[in-house]
């Protein structure tokens, strides 16, 4: 099986269309991501610094909900 990776670089946009299922992440983790205009231009390392966030958790967490281990 193929092992979606997120690289840093990836943005919101191109995570959310490639892996639609992954929009409840950025709901759970409490950011405005989803529907936000700049989601086509923050990447996955934005949103963890802009959100405080772990960018490991964050990843992990994109890797949990399409059940990849």
């Amino acid at each position: 099986m193929n092992r979606p990776q997120f690289p840093n670089h990836l943005t919101v946009a191109e995570v959310q269309e490639t892996w639609p299922e992954t929009v409840g992440v950025f709901n759970q983790l409490k950011t405005a991501c989803i529907g936000c205009y700049l989601q086509r231009f923050c990447t996955l390392q934005d949103v963890a610094d802009y959100y405080n966030l772990d960018l490991e958790t964050l990843l992990e967490s994109l890797r949990l909900v399409l059940h990849i281990t």
